[in-house]
């Protein structure tokens, strides 16, 4: 059930990159983007598209200087039980 696909896709896969039309998954900015972009300021070195992009996501407020990624999400309310009831 399925165990063709897997093999068609990177098959598929192959024939973008020798097309030239494959685009990999963005790699999500971490803790070492935010380290590497601080080392990148401290010694005035020329920036990379990547730091270009961290700076953008602390600026915007996704990530913060600690590398921690802040969640839109708010955290539920606890669900309380009533046990008054009788």
């Amino acid at each position: 059930m399925g165990h063709g696909k897997k093999e068609s896709r990177k098959k598929l896969r192959v024939w973008k990159i020798l097309d030239g039309s494959y685009k990999p998954r963005k790699k999500q900015i971490g803790k070492e983007d935010v380290e590497w972009l601080i080392a990148g300021i401290q010694q005035e070195c020329y920036w990379t598209d990547r730091d270009v992009e961290t700076w953008d996501a602390i600026n915007s407020g996704k990530i913060d200087w600690s590398g921690d990624v802040r969640s839109k999400r708010k955290p539920r309310k606890h669900i309380r039980k009533c046990s008054k009831r009788s």
